[in-house]
């Protein structure tokens, strides 16, 4: 699998969804079934089977910059940390 973060935008509804890490491979379930916490406003946080977040999906991203910063943070964060 891709250890590179992805990232998609549906123009449409003007929704960012981040991959923060890959889907654990280890792990049961499928990363399309995922539900999500609400985490702020238009804000919901996806997580994988081990608990840790997977996926942040912003709506209305174009006017989140803050949420778009946050979720780059965290992948620096986890790169830095698995380098």
């Amino acid at each position: 699998m891709n250890p590179d973060p992805v990232i998609r935008y549906f123009p449409e509804t003007d929704t960012l969804a981040i991959e923060l890490r890959p889907w654990p491979t280890a792990q049961d379930g499928d990363p399309n079934e995922t539900g999500g916490q609400d985490a702020g406003e238009d804000l919901v946080i996806h997580y994988a089977p081990d608990g840790d977040p997977w996926l942040w999906e912003i709506e209305h991203a174009s006017a989140h910059p803050e949420h778009i910063t946050a979720a780059l943070g965290q992948i620096r964060n986890r790169w830095r940390t698995t380098a």
